[in-house]
């Protein structure tokens, strides 16, 4: 069971005649095997996709020969190919009942989610659809149902790319995958109905305010279904347990006018959901106000939306009140409104409706985040009230899988990112030259990251994405601090992969837990830290001896909370807390990266040479 949140879009699709060149069998005379598939986000210098002869020749597949991705452990959970835009490749086509569902072969040694997305000439995309494969060491067929999802809006190009990601998984080795035999297909029969009843709830009656519920006893609702409602409303059976069912849902008014409830001592509302095929799905909250009346002039709600739900399986929604940020009152709680997309054909089924007190995690920060110190003569400012910024193209691309907010803490303009995997910003049109600077500075809070990653991406001086002169690199922070605000001053240096720096067109950050992470970012710039040796000494902290002897003690300048010794490619060889002292006998010769967390949660990083 999984919570999940988005953003919709609405689309519109003329009637053309398109040629789609499939199946991808990788065969010669056949589709895939003379493509131009390139590599993203797999190390610093990926290595390309290989057409092969078939290494396991048998089974469900026969086929010749087979496409082989090492998905390494340098590169990202998202590491993945791609064909090439236009009609040579797989050509422009328009997704519909022939050929929605998508299968796919694949033979892998370890199990993780493979996942498709189907991309637009002008690069427009929905999220990929993600199966883990259910076997090792032999061919597997997975299968992915695009039947749900649109096709580009107007003006955004017509469909003629597939993206595979072949290991969307964090990894602590290279891992080798075969896939083959990609094949467009009719929509096959989506299950219409749940074969097992809602999950128990297990919340202390005492603590819950329920609506519909056979685990407690349920508050008097007005109606299911209101008169102004878009749906079709049913009460069904699912294995003997009583459940609420709409279909042709637009969405559906369910009302306590009469018996209006009180929820202010409550900190969740929870329903359990059921649907064959939504896409997305919405929550609304209503309260009446004193003098509960519809349009009172004192009526507050607030609506929260969730992103792609699980199909085909009950998703738990546990949603913090604090998430409904215009119920700004919760006294006289008189609607709840489902709102369901596709628009008027998406069928749910509910249970479990209730709000209950449990603990809840801060939602965002109290305070704002620290006033940078830096002169502004040294700095180069993306986003901060303290400088004047750059122009920047947008705070959240098309591609990114986060859901984006502008908002004030203490009056203090914020970025905030929720529902988190990874976030593109861009200054494609804006590009930055940071060859004078020293440092990158970001200021974040999250309630509940447990990773956090930051890539910054030079075009080259072409200017241009992919145009074979672009470099990136990613430095990751294991475990940061959360609730808290955390200053990340990261060396540029560290930034090993960035051999250029003139040209500056795209800052990704990376959370985990992967799409469920929130944070909230100020303070986003370059400065340099040479201009003042003074300052820069003050706030610096030393190792040494630097470069140092395999063996011996390293030394830091005061005890800090944190210090992590990280490889080149990133990998954590070394964790110590409350540390003054680095012991470096278990590493060999080589350049590492110090990660250190002070005591005023502060993350520097530096580099280690050992001898």
């Amino acid at each position: 069971m999984k919570i999940l949140n988005f953003l919709f879009v609405m689309f519109f699709i003329t009637s053309m005649s398109y040629a789609q060149n499939a199946p991808i069998n990788f065969e010669a005379g056949g589709f895939g095997a003379s493509w131009t598939w390139s590599v993203f986000e797999n190390g610093a210098v990926p290595p390309a996709v290989e057409i092969i002869a078939n290494p396991v020749s048998g089974g469900i597949n026969t086929s010749a020969t087979v496409a082989k991705f090492t998905a390494l452990q340098a590169g990202a959970p998202w590491a993945g190919c791609q064909s090439a835009h236009g009609t040579t490749d797989l050509g422009e086509f328009v997704l519909d009942a022939s050929n929605s569902v998508i299968k796919i072969m694949v033979y892998k040694t370890v199990i993780s989610d493979v996942g498709i997305k189907l991309v637009s000439s002008t690069d427009w995309a929905q999220v990929e659809i993600k199966h883990a494969n259910t076997v090792t060491n032999q061919w597997e067929e997975l299968t992915f149902d695009f039947s749900t999802y649109i096709n580009p809006p107007a003006g955004n190009g017509v469909l003629d790319r597939i993206v595979v990601f072949p290991d969307f998984n964090a990894r602590t080795q290279d891992n080798i995958i075969y896939f083959d035999n990609i094949t467009f297909n009719a929509g096959g029969v989506t299950p219409t109905i749940p074969t097992v009843a809602a999950p128990i709830p297990t919340e202390n009656s005492a603590n819950v305010i329920s609506l519909f519920s056979g685990a407690y006893t349920n508050v008097t609702v007005d109606t299911w279904r209101t008169d102004w409602s878009v749906a079709t409303y049913e009460e069904v059976e699912i294995a003997g347990n009583p459940t609420k069912k709409y279909s042709a849902l637009d969405f559906v008014g369910i009302e306590t006018v009469a018996n209006q409830i009180d929820i202010t001592s409550m900190t969740y509302f929870h329903l359990d959901v059921w649907s064959p095929n939504f896409t997305k799905f919405g929550v609304k909250l209503v309260d009446f106000g004193a003098d509960g009346l519809y349009g009172g002039g004192d009526d507050v709600n607030h609506q929260v939306d969730f992103e792609s739900p699980e199909q085909e399986e009950w998703v738990s929604f546990d949603i913090p009140l604090t998430a409904f940020t215009g119920l700004t009152t919760k006294q006289h709680i008189a609607q709840l409104i489902l709102v369901g997309q596709p628009t008027g054909t998406t069928t749910i089924y509910l249970d479990n409706v209730y709000f209950y007190e449990g603990t809840v995690t801060p939602e965002g920060p109290t305070v704002a985040a620290p006033t940078p110190t830096q002169s502004a003569s040294n700095v180069i400012s993306m986003f901060s009230n303290a400088f004047t910024d750059v122009t920047v193209d947008t705070w959240r691309t098309d591609w990114s899988a986060a859901i984006y907010e502008e908002v004030e803490i203490e009056g203090n303009d914020t970025k905030k990112y929720s529902n988190l995997d990874f976030v593109g910003i861009e200054t494609i049109a804006n590009q930055i030259d940071i060859t004078g600077m020293t440092n990158f500075h970001l200021d974040v809070w999250s309630p509940n990251f447990t990773k956090f990653g930051v890539k910054l991406v030079d075009f080259g001086a072409d200017g241009a994405y992919d145009g074979g002169d672009d470099v990136n690199h990613q430095i990751d922070f294991e475990t940061p601090a959360q609730e808290e605000w955390v200053s990340f001053d990261i060396l540029l240096t560290d930034f090993t992969g960035l051999t250029t720096k003139q040209h500056i067109a795209q800052l990704i950050l990376v959370g985990q837990p992967t799409g469920t992470s929130t944070i909230y970012l100020d303070n986003v710039y370059f400065y340099n830290g040479n201009t003042n040796v003074k300052e820069s000494i003050s706030n610096q902290i030393f190792a040494f001896p630097n470069p140092a002897l395999r063996g011996t003690q390293i030394n830091l300048s005061e005890e800090v909370k944190q210090v992590q010794i990280l490889d080149i490619s990133g990998k954590i060889m070394m964790t110590s807390n409350s540390s003054s002292v680095i012991n470096t006998q278990n590493l060999t010769q080589g350049i590492y990266i110090l990660k250190i967390n002070t005591k005023d949660n502060i993350i520097k990083t530096q580099k280690l040479v050992i001898n």
